[in-house]
Parts: C-alpha cells; sequence; structure tokens
C-alpha cells in the first residue's frame, strides 16, 4: 500500500461508515464482471467515475452483505488522496490489513 507519507491511511471494518466514505468520494459498490465463482457473487469492488465502467453496480445492501461475508476492510484517507492507482477507497481482507497496522 502507498500513499504519500503526510497523510494518514485509515481503516474501517463498519460497512455503515464505509458507505459514507465511498458516497462522499463519488464511489459506488460494485463487482467485476465475469469474476463470479460457485456461490459467489463476483470480485467486491468500489468504482470511481468513468474510469471503472467495466465494474457492474450493486446495491448497498449487498455491498454490506458480501463486506461481511468476505470479512473485508475498507482503506481510506482523510483528505480522499489515492491510495492505490487511482483509488481513494480500496478493500482489503481484514487479516491484511491487521498486519499492517
Amino acid at each position: 500500500m502507498s500513499s504519500d507519507d503526510n497523510t494518514d491511511v485509515n481503516r474501517t471494518t463498519d460497512p455503515t461508515v464505509l458507505r459514507s466514505i465511498i458516497e462522499d468520494r463519488d464511489g459506488y459498490p460494485a463487482h467485476v464482471p465475469k469474476s463470479e465463482g460457485q456461490g459467489d457473487q463476483g470480485l467486491l469492488r468500489v468504482g470511481f467515475g468513468d474510469a471503472d465502467e467495466d465494474l457492474k453496480e450493486i446495491s448497498w445492501e449487498e455491498f454490506r452483505e458480501e463486506f461481511e461475508e468476505k470479512n473485508l476492510a475498507g482503506v481510506y484517507t482523510d483528505d480522499g488522496s489515492d491510495i492505490e492507482g487511482n483509488q481513494p477507497v480500496v478493500l482489503r481482507k481484514r487479516d491484511d490489513v491487521d498486519t499492517e497496522a
């Protein structure tokens, strides 16, 4: 994970808090098309604007259920700067985020 050294990276496991953060950054909940598996709707992602037009938007309820089921955490910065590439919010396994803290 890389971000500006002067920017604090935050983590949340609360899907309601994460929804507010994503919406504040004009994002939406989504799946990666054609990533479905047996009993799985696909890779859960956060989309932002036209750059992510290949993602399939899903409901916030679906997002919340999968976020909890897949044991994910949201990683973001207070100022909305990018975490990885051009993404202001990324999803990670909670176990992976715990080891980075």
